[in-house]
């Protein structure tokens, strides 16, 4: 067995100095911190901010006011009233200064204004809040439907890959005789369905980049890269609804303090339709000719309309409708949101019992394929089109069950905007919508399925049937660390009809992942493997690492290479391998579970691991069912080295069946260097497919995964 990592690779990894940054993307979380850029969202920041500054303006203007006024008069009048009186003129100078109150009515009429301000910022707020809630759930909604896009387009990419080579062979089985035209037309208008759907996908795209450009204020969305757009769990129970519509719901919060303000309006319109103050001061003046004088005063001056009857009724009729429509609006609020939430969830399982249905499906459609793949070129007669329309088959289905997959996540993102985080408990009924770690969908989703467009016109169906969802060891991933090979290598593997390829890098190949470019290179590779439909594990193995003393070396390890977007990791520690193994299975099985346990806890991403079977049969397999069940292993490759296929069948069927819950591969073994009775190398690869299209009819999904081929650099030696 190759193993790649050595204690030098480990000294340079550990100890010298990494390069962290990564080459620039959009994800929805980088995505989600640019809400606040939206010009819908800031045009109503600044009008919460404008209705704000006017309130305060509003209470500063209000209540006691200082006045101060400086006159000049002049005067001429006769002495007495005889027409000959002389005339005497006087000028007075004087300054008044003092406060002025409003009372009663005047009072009532600054305070409901001061309410009305009040109640305008509110509503703003209000209005903010939603409008910000709106485009972050926009932009979840837009992101999902972006990735059910890209991920439908590979789908439709490969469908319509089938045109050239098929229908030059459909057109000549209907000159022949053997096809009917109207059959022919049928299949021919299947293209034009799928390039209309492409279409009408792209026509979505831009409508969710708009929509993305709205949320965020992003013009530039050129390193927009599509995710799988992971969403927060939502715990769900009967009271939720009412949990979210209750007093701690800000939304309601909000409404509530306009239907306070608008009850107190209520209150004060009656006597609000008169003005009244009271002022008071002090003045001087100056007289010439004559002498200084001083003044203190205080007076009440009220002004009543002659209406005043029919301007209280009639106001007080305004400002209860006000408040009445206040009341209501809450309340339809509180509906909307209770029953938002409601319809939500239903849609969210409406959504998930189609998955569930679609998956029956694809299950059904993908065996159909497999079927037909078998039969075309061996059975005479009608094989192309049945394998034709079971590809059409499949092709539906697939993107049946993509579509229900993006309405979970639609659903789930409408939930998310509309249940608060104080009405989540962390209990009851999980809405989640994440697909990972599903290795039914892994198995039978997968573009893989529709790549044999080079081969159709050439079938060899004992090797289509059997290639289907392999999986591999690749121990010289440092290929995939240079310009293009990464592109290269797996369209090339994805033409053998790999699913899954497991990649080891040599302490050489760790070393230029530290550099900006070989992560830049690795990153590329890996966006090539999800192109062509394949998962990728990093395969990290040394036998040390079973030991608790080398553990940490592990992990450290499992927590540097985390960054990279894998598809889980995989570990390859034989216990066999360590001096006097074969002495101390059980300890060191145990000692191998706890490994396992702690690198599932350093990692994002599902944790896998090949073994030999004898770890799995009789007492250690009692000790393995428990543990590895515990640490929640991903999938269990079972390295059964032999030729013997009614053996490794016989031996196969009796761990699936020991182990009910746990998922398994099969691992068998091309390499060149064992000998006929473990390897397959010297059969050649037409053998090779025929003994795995014998094995794989004795076991079904979902727990068995498929066949580990260890390794791709000796399968790719192997004669035809």
């Amino acid at each position: 067995m190759k193993k790649t990592f050595s204690f030098l690779f480990l000294f340079l990894f550990l100890v010298l100095p990494g390069n962290a940054s990564e080459a620039p993307r959009i994800t929805l979380y980088e995505l989600e911190k640019e809400l606040t850029a939206s010009p819908e969202v800031l045009a109503s920041a600044a009008s919460l901010a404008g209705s704000r500054a006017l309130e305060e303006r509003q209470k500063a203007t209000a209540g006691l006011r200082y006045f101060g006024e400086l006159s000049f008069s002049g005067m001429n009048e006769p002495e007495s009233r005889s027409d000959t009186s002389r005339i005497e003129g006087y000028s007075k100078v004087s300054l008044k200064a003092g406060v002025s109150v409003p009372l009663f009515g005047t009072w009532r009429k600054e305070r409901i204004q001061e309410l009305e301000a009040h109640i305008t910022s509110l509503e703003e707020e209000f209005r903010y809040r939603m409008v910000r809630k709106a485009n972050l759930t926009a932009l979840r909604k837009a992101y999902a439907l972006l990735w059910t896009i890209h991920e439908k387009s590979e789908f439709l990419e490969g469908f319509l890959d089938l045109e050239k080579p098929i229908m030059p062979l459909l057109e000549k089985r209907t000159k022949e005789g053997l096809l009917l035209e109207r059959d022919r037309l049928e299949m021919e208008s299947w293209f034009a369905l799928v390039r209309r759907e492409k279409a009408s996908d792209a026509l979505l795209k831009e409508e969710c980049l708009a929509l993305i450009r709205k949320a965020t204020g992003r013009e530039d969305l050129s390193d927009l890269r599509v995710e799988y757009p992971v969403l927060p769990v939502i715990h769900y129970t009967d009271d939720t609804p009412l949990r979210a519509a209750g007093q701690e719901n800000s939304e309601l919060k909000l409404l509530e303090g306009v239907s306070a303000a608008r009850q107190e309006i209520v209150r004060h319109t009656p006597k609000a339709q008169y003005d009244s103050f009271l002022r008071a001061g002090y003045s001087r003046s100056l007289e010439f000719p004559g002498r200084n004088g001083t003044e203190a005063f205080i007076s009440i001056a009220v002004e009543i309309p002659s209406g005043e009857g029919r301007a209280v009724a009639s106001a007080g009729r305004a400002a209860m409708a006000a408040a009445e429509k206040a009341g209501h609006e809450k309340t339809l609020r509180r509906l909307s949101i209770t029953g938002g939430i409601r319809e939500g969830l239903a849609r969210f399982e409406s959504a998930a019992a189609q998955r569930a249905f679609s998956m029956a499906n694809i299950r059904s459609a993908a065996e159909a394929v497999r079927a037909d793949r078998l039969r075309y070129g061996l059975l005479p007669g009608d094989m192309l089109e049945q394998l034709f329309r079971s590809l059409f088959l499949y092709l539906s289905s697939a993107l049946s069950l993509l579509d229900s997959e993006g309405a979970m996540l639609q659903a789930h993102c409408e939930l998310l905007g509309m249940i608060p985080e104080e009405a989540d408990t962390g209990t009851g009924k999980k809405v989640f919508s994440s697909i990972s770690g599903d290795s039914e969908r892994t198995q039978f989703l997968a573009p893989s399925w529709m790549a044999f467009a080079s081969e159709i016109a050439r079938p060899e169906a004992e090797t289509l049937a059997s290639r289907s969802g392999m999986a591999f060891y690749l121990w010289t991933g440092d290929v995939l660390l240079f310009p293009d090979k990464g592109r290269t290598f797996f369209t090339e593997a994805r033409k053998e009809g790999a699913s899954t390829v497991l990649i080891s890098f040599s302490s050489r190949g760790i070393a230029r992942l530290r550099s900006g470019e070989g992560k830049k290179l690795l990153e590329e590779a890996l966006e090539s493997a999800r192109s062509a439909g394949i998962r990728t594990e990093l395969l990290l193995g040394d036998p040390l690492w079973i030991l608790p003393a080398h553990r940490k070396e592990l992990t450290d390890l499992v927590k540097e290479l985390d960054r990279f977007k894998f598809s889980g990791v995989h570990l390859d520690l034989e216990p066999d391998q360590l001096p006097g193994g074969e002495n101390k299975r059980s300890e060191l099985l145990s000692s191998l579970i706890d490994t396992v346990m702690e690198v599932k806890a350093v990692s994002r991403l599902p944790v896998s691991l090949s073994i030999h079977p004898r770890y799995l049969e009789g007492d250690l397999g009692v000790l393995a069912a428990k543990g590895f069940g515990a640490a929640g292993v991903h999938e269990i490759a079972v390295m059964i080295y032999s030729t013997n296929v009614q053996n490794v069948a016989r031996r196969m069927n009796a761990i699936l069946s020991s182990f009910p819950d746990l998922t398994f591969r099969l691992s068998l073994s091309v390499e060149k260097e064992l000998p006929a009775t473990e390897s397959f190398f010297r059969n050649g690869k037409k053998s090779f497919f025929r003994s795995l299209d014998s094995l794989q009819r004795n076991f079904t999904p979902p727990a068995f995964a498929g066949v580990l081929i260890q390794s791709w650099e000796n399968y790719k030696e192997m004669a035809p």
